[in-house]
């Protein structure tokens, strides 16, 4: 996930490398009257974070803002001072949250993936698409209770996707999403390959198709009908399926074996 972080007293230092030591891509910005510009140009975002020492008049004002302007991004305040009354206000100025410092930056991981699921009409940990099940918790996905293979960077792209199901997603927001801590940036092009290798490893699992290409636009993630589903686990052939990828230094201790044999 890609965070936008306004803190308008100091570097959030310690938030941001807790956030990125948990996954996620970090952005900041220091002004509220920057937020809008923050949040149209430098994004996509998929969450808002607004670090403040206390809920004041300002930071009411910027949600209140943001939320007349149409913004539907979840809202996250964290502060260093609250009271209740400042907390009941801050949520009905437009905010989702509001937690305190200090953090526990796992169970701050948890309420951003639970909000952003709501934000996307996702109840839970598990996403569901046709008989693809994605499971934030286990960091894992499965066709019909069957573990699919997929390595890091497959999950997430899988899960940017589920996430904004129905969203038609071009190649440079899976770009901006995957890459935003990278150096250098790959080419376009990485974005078909995922989406080849995906396709061919959901479909061995015996999952139904769930990506369409528009092509020169880029792919969305659809819920496929009961009759593919019911197609695709008809057709599904396990021995087909790939299998689980050796853990490190398997093959080479399996060698060893083999020869002192």
């Amino acid at each position: 996930m890609r965070v936008l972080v306004l803190s308008p007293n100091a570097a959030p230092d310690r938030l941001l490398s807790g956030l990125r030591d948990e996954g996620l891509v970090c952005d900041t910005t220091r002004d509220f009257e920057d937020l809008p510009s923050a949040l149209a140009l430098s994004g996509p975002y998929d969450l808002l974070v607004l670090d403040l020492a206390c809920l004041d008049l300002a930071a009411h004002r910027a949600i209140r803002a943001l939320r007349r302007s149409g913004s539907a991004h979840p809202v996250l305040v964290v502060c260093a001072r609250v009271d209740a009354s400042d907390e009941a206000a801050a949520l009905h100025s437009g905010a989702d949250d509001v937690l305190r410092h200090p953090l526990s930056f796992p169970v701050l991981h948890a309420r951003i993936q639970a909000l952003v699921r709501r934000a996307s009409g996702y109840a839970s940990a598990r996403l569901v698409c046709g008989n693809v099940t994605l499971d934030q918790e286990l960091h894992a996905v499965f066709v019909d209770g069957r573990r699919v293979p997929l390595t890091g960077r497959e999950y997430d792209f899988l899960q940017v996707m589920m996430l904004h199901k129905g969203v038609l997603l071009t190649k440079e927001r899976f770009l901006n999403g995957l890459y935003a801590d990278s150096e250098e940036t790959p080419d376009l092009k990485i974005v078909d390959v995922f989406v080849c290798k995906l396709r061919r490893k959901l479909a061995a699992c015996g999952a139904a198709e769930m990506i369409r290409t528009v092509w020169g636009r880029g792919h969305v993630l659809f819920d496929p009908s009961p009759a593919a589903v019911a197609e695709a686990r008809a057709a599904h052939r396990p021995e087909e399926a790939p299998a689980e990828p050796a853990p490190r230094g398997w093959e080479r201790r399996a060698e060893a074996v083999r020869l002192s044999a």
